[in-house]
């Protein structure tokens, strides 16, 4: 894991860049604190900074050229797959300086082109840039695990894993862009491609960009696809098992020892217990004693059902201070308090390792979110949810205002795709948004706020309601919201986080799967299946248990810290 930058900019001499490409690596430096490499020539700069994890010696080191000479790289993330690319590329001839995963990536490029990034499985924002052709081509992963910042200023192109390290560049100017503001109030984060500065865009989940002659060209490299599934549910629960696996194996390569988070849900719990069949594993909670929040004794008893050499560590938390600490970390605005946990978690984590592996993507992809997936069931099991809605609201227990949910979530059911993306996510309303923002603009705000989930629903039109439902998460608030707290929280202590559930193959098979094996209408729990395959695996009880997100005692912060400071 490491942090990359860059420039392009024709006719500036390589004297001239080095400077700015040195400072952006600076920025980075809390991503990569083992080492800084540039890549300097006229017109072009490429820097790392680099966390080993893959090939600790000097020749994982980055930039990265080919034999020739002719293309240089820089990759922020971990290749899974690069043992076997790597043995068909030295088949096809290739020669290799290194035993890194990152180098597999400029090898696959003079085979295949762009097209390299089909055949790669991990998380990764990478830049690659081909001097004979004087073209520059950046990607990110397909789930926007690992971010990448771009940004155009004057006739040049700026990169960098995080948009201060675009600032320091000099690629950033600080014009703040009143969309992203607007729905960052909508939405709590600002969503792709959107940044917080008018001249920089967050490269999307599964795009690359490729930069020549002066101009920008984007493109989404990769979209789900069917795939087969068992018809029996036992069959189909065998099958997941058996991809689970694979990818939890797949994602435990490493140098250095691998450890996991666990908080007693199915998600990490699952991925636990299938790593420990190939490693001795040691694990990873955080108590928050006297919160009331507090999961350790549930994942305590889940590491002795495992065996896992258990790690527990109790917090007693500063929130002024953890803020101050984590708000720095940001880059951008983000009112996800589940961060503040994220941050300490990982603070005390990177003292037991440099690796973990976490549960995230298990509630997006397998349908852990219960209500909002029972809403899309309910749009396909009922053919006027809002009829019903209305009806039930004229008739107790729902007339007097009590036990509203099923009532609302009809209502939900009835509304297109768009609407309901911002009815279900939004933490203001538009009223308040418009006595917050003004009303001038707000018309073309609340527009550009219901494009986010557009390009998701149109990959997504002629699916289930369940699948799609997914898979609009999947494209959006998972990387701007949760990857994106992940990634900036972990990567602030040099830690690297890696998400087995997020495998493009696993995620292919869940959206294949029946949605009654995902998610019911009926108010029961959610990943149907991955309980099938979590329970023989988990102690008894584990799974009965209601969903607890990873919060914080918020409005006792507020009244006891914050609200004295106004």
């Amino acid at each position: 894991m490491c942090g990359i930058a860059g420039i392009v900019s024709p006719g500036r001499l390589a004297a001239s860049l080095t400077a700015s490409v040195e400072r952006m690596c600076a920025a980075l430096h809390h991503r990569g604190p083992d080492g800084t490499g540039t890549y300097v020539a006229d017109g072009i700069a490429l820097g790392h900074a680099r966390l080993a994890i893959i090939d600790l010696s000097k020749t994982g080191q980055q930039p990265m050229t080919n034999e020739d000479g002719s293309l240089h790289l820089v990759v922020n993330g971990e290749i899974y797959n690069y043992r076997q690319l790597r043995a068909d590329l030295q088949a096809r001839g290739h020669s290799f300086r290194s035993h890194s995963d990152s180098e597999v990536v400029l090898h696959l490029y003079e085979e295949q082109g762009d097209d390299c990034l089909q055949h790669l499985e991990g998380m990764f924002a990478l830049a690659l840039w081909d001097a004979p052709r004087r073209r520059l081509l950046l990607a990110r992963d397909r789930f926007g695990i690992k971010p990448l910042y771009v940004g155009q200023q004057g006739g040049a192109l700026y990169f960098a894993s995080e948009l201060v390290a675009l600032g320091r560049g000099g690629g950033a100017a600080a014009e703040i862009d009143p969309q992203a503001v607007y729905a960052y109030l909508a939405l709590s984060y600002v969503p792709a491609p959107l940044s917080i500065f008018r001249n920089v865009q967050k490269l999307l989940p599964a795009e690359r960009a490729v930069w020549a002659n002066g101009q920008l060209l984007r493109h989404i490299y990769w979209t789900p696809e069917s795939v087969h599934v068992p018809s029996r549910r036992a069959e189909a629960a065998e099958a997941l098992a058996e991809r689970l696996e694979a990818s939890v194996h797949g994602h435990l390569v490493s140098d250095v020892p691998v450890a996991a988070f666990l908080s007693g849900g199915v998600d990490s719990s699952t991925v636990v217990a299938m790593a420990q069949r190939h490693a001795k594993m040691q694990t990873f909670c955080v108590s928050f004693p006297d919160s009331g929040l507090d999961e350790a004794p549930i994942a305590r008893a889940v590491a002795s059902h495992l065996g896992t050499q258990h790690h527990e560590v109790a917090l007693k938390l500063d929130p002024v201070a953890l803020l101050s600490q984590a708000v720095a970390f940001m880059d951008e605005p983000f009112a996800d308090s589940s961060a503040l946990p994220t941050f300490a978690i990982c603070q005390a984590a990177r003292e037991v390792a440099k690796v973990v592996l976490s549960g995230d993507g298990g509630d997006e992809v397998f349908g852990g979110y219960t209500g909002r997936y029972r809403v899309a069931a309910l749009q396909a099991a009922l053919p006027r949810p809002g009829h019903i809605a209305s009806v039930l609201r004229r008739v107790p227990p729902w007339r007097s205002g009590r036990r509203s949910a099923l009532p609302t979530m009809l209502e939900l059911a009835s509304l297109p795709d768009v609407e309901r993306f911002v009815a279900e996510r939004q933490i203001s309303t538009a009223q308040e948004r418009s006595a917050l923002f003004g009303t001038p603009q707000q018309g073309e705000a609340e527009q550009r706020l219901r494009e986010i989930p557009s390009r998701a629903i149109r990959q997504a039109g002629e699916w289930h309601p369940v699948h799609r439902a997914l898979w609009i998460d999947i494209a959006t608030s998972l990387p701007d919201d949760m990857l994106t707290k992940v990634d900036r929280m972990s990567m602030a202590h040099g830690l690297e986080v890696r998400v087995p559930l997020l495998d493009h193959q696993l995620v292919e098979f869940a959206l294949s799967l029946p949605p009654a094996w995902l998610v019911s209408p009926w108010p029961v729990e959610g990943k149907r299946l991955l309980r099938d395959v979590a329970g023989p695996l988990l102690p008894r009880g584990i799974l009965n248990r209601p969903k607890q997100g990873f919060c914080v005692p918020l409005n006792d912060w507020l009244n006891r810290h914050f609200l004295s400071m106004f």
